[in-house]
């Protein structure tokens, strides 16, 4: 660029010696290309420019936020906010009727709604997620979720919750401490789940018609405002112990006639002790996945009342009480007239109850 200043002044010289006579060819090239540097002109004035956008479209945020979010509310929220809870379904599609496809009665069905309905809120912040989190943990707390469900929007104005719901096994009865020696005080059936943690429903006793755990030692797990904790097991193997064998039990065909499992000896003996609904007992022993050493496999004391219930159509033979666990090489003795007489045609006949 200089030398091309450089040659042009020079023919202009040449062209008008007496207009320049006395002047520097390069010098005043020199000074030609010192008036202004448009390169860096345009290099600062970009950044300028871009700087100034910069800050316009924050400001422009920034005064328009509070517009910008009315207009957005105003387009996803054009109904009031809607709450579905996916109930749980029948695993077996016969048990459903056309009514109802949820084993969940409708009176908790009303207080899971209400709950999830206030942890939500009146009229909530379409874009924010705080309601959303707020019932999931509502009803994380309720007691009927394994963890907390997912709760999302659907569609503009919709919220599902969807997550694993516990299935309700047993009640487990807990003694009352007797406030002076003889009190007969009413006791709980506390619902419990198959993985031993309690559920918010407590029947009075012997009303729930479920399958009953007593003697268990521990009572259940209660937080600092006198609640019962959902999320804590029952406290103590005992009540572990009596879920796992009755799990095995209701995979059976005499099932029915089971009325629960008596734990109250597994502290000290670990022997476990079946409640029929006829209110006899069958001693089972150690626990289905731990048997005690010297009695029989958890195949063989099956094998045993499947036995008493062919000849005699009771899982108990009609005996108020009945040992399983001895090895297997003891022969089954069975008082045969005790058989007979079950087996002999009754005047009138009870559907047998859980107690």
């Amino acid at each position: 660029m200089q030398e091309r200043c450089e040659r042009l002044i020079e023919r202009d010289m040449e062209e008008n010696g007496d207009k320049f006579e006395g002047v520097n060819a390069t010098g005043t090239a020199a000074a030609i290309g010192s008036r202004f540097d448009w390169r860096a002109f345009f290099a600062h004035l970009t950044t300028f420019v871009s700087v100034a956008i910069v800050v316009a479209l924050g400001l422009g945020f920034l005064l328009l936020r509070g517009t910008i979010n009315q207009r957005a509310e105003s387009v996803v929220s054009r109904e009031p906010a809607r709450l579905r809870i996916e109930w749980p379904e029948y695993k077996n599609p016969k048990a459903a009727n056309e009514k109802s496809r949820t084993w969940l009665a409708e009176q908790f069905q009303e207080e899971l709604m209400t709950a999830a309905t206030r942890a939500l809120g009146f009229n909530p912040d379409p874009l924010s997620r705080e309601p959303l989190d707020a019932v999931g943990a509502a009803m994380e707390a309720s007691g009927w979720f394994d963890g907390r469900p997912i709760v999302v929007r659907h569609g503009d104005s919709e919220i599902v919750v969807r997550g694993t719901w516990r299935i309700p096994a047993a009640v487990v009865r807990s003694e009352p401490v007797a406030a002076k020696p003889g009190d007969t005080a009413l006791r709980n059936d506390f619902l419990v789940s198959w993985d031993g943690r309690p559920m918010p429903v407590v029947y009075p006793e012997g009303k729930s018609g479920l399958y009953v755990i007593k003697g268990c030692v521990q009572k259940p797990a209660r937080l600092a405002n006198g609640e019962l904790d959902y999320s804590q097991v029952w406290a103590g193997d005992d009540c572990a112990a009596g879920l796992e064998l009755l799990r095995l039990l209701v995979n059976q065909d005499w099932r029915t006639q089971v009325a629960g499992v008596d734990v109250s000896a597994f502290a000290d003996s670990k022997q476990l002790v079946i409640d029929t609904v006829h209110g006899t007992k069958l001693v089972w022993g150690g626990r289905p996945s731990k048997p005690l050493t010297g009695e029989c496999a958890t195949s063989a004391k099956l094998g045993k009342i499947a036995e008493l219930n062919s000849l005699s159509q009771r899982i108990d033979a009609g005996h108020a009480e009945l040992e399983l666990w001895w090895p297997i090489n003891k022969p089954l003795e069975i008082d045969r007239s005790a058989t007979a007489e079950i087996q002999k045609p009754a005047t009138a006949s009870a559907e047998p109850a859980r107690r």
